[in-house]
């Protein structure tokens, strides 16, 4: 076979670039040992043809290799098929072909250096001459033959395919769905936790099944308490099916009705009523998620559906204390996330083996740091010791390793532990919106900002809809000092959610950085409005003041923050940042001290963020990035 030009390949959720020998999911790499992967270089190279077993031995295992080929070649076909999630049985990428060699079967798409498309490459059908041999003189002409039959073959087949497509129900797989918050039909507004828990339970299990793009909670929820139509709502979305339910409980009774929905023709493709008593509410969440992958004809193999029934308790009550515990950590509030540690602790109480539960509350002690709510020495250790038991009850969870993917840079100052947890969550669950959010954080704070970017981009591709992935990849910007991107995204995530408050923390953040302090201070008070006073905005607001000379307001607000101090948790890094805008640099470097002490978690950032340039040239800010461990 001819060897074709080695340019980067996307099938899927998969991109491949040759020249570097590097096979990345949804912008994120994949491990994958140099012998399968040059086998799936020589599929890619010609796909929906056979690459035959003697063209792989030649090119793998050259004559002068001492190796029991059929061995390593199934060890190298196996771990490619792990790598890509394919299965053997009923092959999505790589097709076998017994005794002859393998196929790579699913449409490729060839870029260009830029990143964009450059050719489509479908699957064909394998064509071997049956009179003589691609050496002989009438091969061509039998190629020629067959070549055209096959056009006639192929123009037939297109027809009467077209014809079911317009003509006929459609009955393949969907591929993409969005799961809109169930309404709580109760009179009982208490019983709202159990419709937003049962919708998120719905998505996180769905997001498990193979070929499957389920919108994220944070892109869906948005639409919660909307009279929208749902076929628009799924056209916004770009989605083929949306399912829309209902929760009424009655006594001891929950009744779910739910809908399917062909998003193209607004054609129902299932509905149905489950009713089930209020004990059995885990068999009524595994039914609903059963009947739901049915009908959106998803193929699983017998692991992914013992993973879709899997549960992480089986005592009811606990999973209703994690599903109140998960609606008011998704309020992001001082009150939610006190209310949501109360019960994920109630949950691990009823079931000290309920791993989610642990992990549930890992996340709210992290939050609680981020937003400020707890001081870190105070929030972090809690967190960490409940993400390692959720770990040690069940190794599988990424939520918990992102959890401590997380701490382990932003308080522990460890960056390689960072990055060995983001890649347990990244390889157990790649859909999981959290890991996306964090993981280009982390790459950012190690120095790999234009791997941040790319890593933000990506998972923005995936939900173009979503406030926070649109949040995040502004704040890439922002580190990267591309502040003109990173005003144009904020400005994208606010058309989103125009109060999607921290939005505008970043886009006042870029004016500043970019000097434009008059357009920095009405987006800071937004902020501020938004944030109801936090103490992060109180400083922005100072930092601004300084800058537009208005020393005298600067000061003021420092003491606002003094007396904020006295009641809540306000950390020192925002005091120095007041006064690293007023030049006052020995005061900035007291107060940074004690928030070396405190190992705030912005301190990560210390090396990038623009708004330390006034004391970047001192050597006692050097000192302090080096102290704090931050990549070279």
């Amino acid at each position: 076979m001819e060897e074709v030009k080695r340019s980067p390949i996307r099938f899927g959720v998969f991109e491949v670039d040759l020249q570097a020998s590097e096979l990345r999911k949804q912008g994120i790499k994949v491990k994958l040992q140099q012998q399968p992967f040059e086998l799936l270089a020589m599929l890619l190279e010609h796909p929906g043809e056979v690459v035959t077993r003697e063209e792989i031995q030649k090119r793998l295992w050259p004559a002068d290799t001492f190796v029991d080929f059929d061995r390593g070649l199934n060890r190298a076909t196996n771990r490619l098929r792990e790598s890509l999630g394919d299965d053997a049985e009923s092959p999505r990428f790589i097709e076998t072909l017994p005794r002859r060699g393998y196929r790579f079967i699913a449409p490729v798409v060839k870029l260009d250096e830029s990143g964009h498309v450059a050719e489509l490459v479908p699957p064909q059908a394998d064509t071997v001459p049956t009179n003589g041999s691609p050496y002989s003189p009438g091969y061509d002409r039998v190629r020629l033959r067959i070549g055209f039959v096959t056009a006639l073959v192929a123009i037939a087949l297109l027809t009467v395919a077209a014809w079911f497509a317009f003509f006929r129900p459609r009955h393949g797989a969907i591929e993409s769905v969005a799961v809109l918050p169930f309404s709580n039909g109760s009179s009982d507004s208490n019983a709202e936790y159990l419709s937003d828990g049962i919708t998120e339970s719905l998505i996180n299990n769905l997001s498990q099944l193979p070929n499957l793009r389920v919108m994220a909670r944070s892109t869906v929820f948005r639409y919660k308490a909307n009279d929208a139509d749902p076929q628009k709502i799924g056209n916004d979305l770009h989605v083929q099916a949306v399912l829309s339910g209902r929760l009424l409980q009655q006594g001891n009774v929950l009744i779910i009705q739910a809908e399917l929905m062909d998003v193209k023709t607004g054609v129902q493709l299932w509905g149905g009523q489950f009713n089930r008593s209020a004990e059995d509410v885990l068999a009524l969440q595994d039914d609903l998620s059963r009947e739901i992958a049915e009908k959106l004809r998803v193929k699983l193999t017998g692991e992914q559906k013992q993973r879709l029934a899997r549960r992480n308790t089986e005592d009811a009550e606990a999973y209703r204390f994690y599903l109140k515990g998960r609606y008011y950590w998704n309020k992001r509030s001082p009150e939610g996330m006190q209310k949501a540690a109360s019960y994920f602790q109630q949950a691990i109480d009823k079931d000290p083996g309920y791993a989610l539960a642990y992990a549930g509350l890992a996340d709210t002690y992290v939050y609680l740091s981020f937003f400020n709510m707890v001081a870190p020495r105070d929030a972090m250790p809690r967190a960490k010791a409940a993400a390692a038991k959720a770990l040690e009850i069940d190794d599988h969870l990424a939520e918990a390793h992102v959890s401590l993917g997380y701490m382990s840079y932003a308080y522990d100052w460890d960056w390689p532990a960072a990055g060995r947890h983001f890649d347990q969550a990244l390889a157990l669950d790649p859909a999981y919106t959290r890991a996306h959010i964090f993981y280009p954080f982390y790459l950012s704070s190690r120095g790999q900002s234009q791997e941040a970017v790319t890593v933000a981009k990506s998972a923005l591709d995936l939900d173009p809809a979503s406030p926070s992935l649109s949040h995040s990849l502004a704040v890439q910007f922002y580190l990267t000092r591309q502040f003109d991107q990173a005003i144009e995204q904020c400005r994208k995530t606010l058309e989103m959610d125009p109060n999607f408050a921290v939005a505008y923390a970043v886009l006042g953040q870029t004016y500043l950085a970019k000097g434009m302090n008059s357009e920095a201070a009405p987006v800071l008070e937004k902020y501020s409005a938004l944030s109801q006073g936090s103490v992060d905005s109180l400083a922005l607001l100072g930092y601004s003041q300084a800058r537009r000379g208005k020393k005298s307001q600067a000061l003021r607000t420092i003491d606002e923050l003094k007396e904020t101090s006295k009641n809540s948790f306000v950390p020192a890094f925002y005091f120095a940042l007041v006064y690293a805008a007023l030049e006052d640099k020995d005061q900035a470097f007291m107060w940074l001290e004690k928030g070396y002490d405190e190992r705030f978690a912005r301190f990560a950032y210390l090396k990038l963020e623009a708004l330390w340039d006034p004391l970047r040239s001192d050597e006692r800010f050097r000192d302090l990035v080096r102290r704090v461990g931050i990549p070279q």
